[in-house]
């Protein structure tokens, strides 16, 4: 039982999401300019060498750069993050990616969507952040 609703909880929660998605994959990004790469999902054997271990999950893989449906969800995580001081102090940006949603991201936990693979950066809509 438990194995047919797990599918439909993930189904639930993507189109929970996409209510107020533009069809558009936005990432926070620090130090990137357009044209850059950020990472999706990779296996323990996909690693480059010296890939920050604090960014990965138990089973020693990356779950892909956090992604969001929209502008906004993308600021609130921002304001999330540095309220909690879980991110590097600098300038932020929400950037627009080359990737679409819903069929770019996967689900990693609840309400936390991931890249399933690589995305470029296209546009840069917000910069937050004083760099101080």
């Amino acid at each position: 039982m438990i194995k047919l609703l797990l599918p439909l909880g993930l189904a639930l929660l993507l189109s929970a999401c996409q209510q107020d998605c533009d069809g558009n994959v936005y990432v926070l990004a620090q130090g990137l300019g357009a044209g850059a790469a950020v990472p999706g999902k990779m296996l323990p054997s996909q690693l480059p060498p010296g890939f920050p271990r604090d960014q990965l999950s138990s089973d020693g893989s990356y779950a892909g750069r956090k992604a969001y449906c929209n502008v906004n969800a993308a600021r609130s995580d921002y304001q999330d993050s540095v309220r909690a001081a879980r991110l590097t102090p600098g300038p932020w940006s929400v950037w627009r990616t080359d990737a679409h949603w819903p069929d770019a991201v996967h689900p990693y936990r609840p309400a936390d969507w991931r890249l399933r693979a690589p995305a470029r950066l296209v546009k840069e809509m917000e910069q937050h952040g004083s760099g101080n």
